[in-house]
């Protein structure tokens, strides 16, 4: 039976890790592949790139500590795969829920660069 303060850094790892995961592909693909948007569309193309970036940044911060944390659960043999993997999951969902609702829903962020692409076609 694991600790609690090995149950909690499983699932901050796990947190960690999936959120990182899920935005660094959010950036990747929707940002730089098929330049629907950038990570805040409202100002320069600049100030777009720039904020691209430090969201990147965030999204391998966050993936990198979260490895770490993996990295030092296995030393310990405090790792616990299935909480490990779930939270992993909460992580990423929870990312696409912020992405999804605060993003786009609330301060329309995002969607104007899609809609103008698919009005040129």
């Amino acid at each position: 039976m694991p600790t609690p303060a090995a149950r909690r850094k499983n699932l901050v790892s796990g947190l960690l890790f999936g959120l990182g995961v899920i935005a660094f592909l959010d950036e990747v693909v929707f940002h730089q592949l098929l330049h629907w948007h950038h990570f805040y569309d409202r100002g320069t193309t600049a100030a777009g790139l720039v904020s691209d970036g430090v969201f990147h940044a965030f999204s391998w911060f966050a993936t990198i500590a979260g490895l770490f944390l993996f990295a030092d659960l296995r030393r310990r043999h405090e790792l616990r795969r299935r909480l490990w993997a779930g939270a992993g999951l909460l992580g990423a969902g929870a990312f696409q829920l912020y992405d999804g609702l605060v993003q786009h829903k609330l301060l329309f962020r995002g969607w104007q660069a899609r809609d103008s692409l698919a009005n040129d076609a």
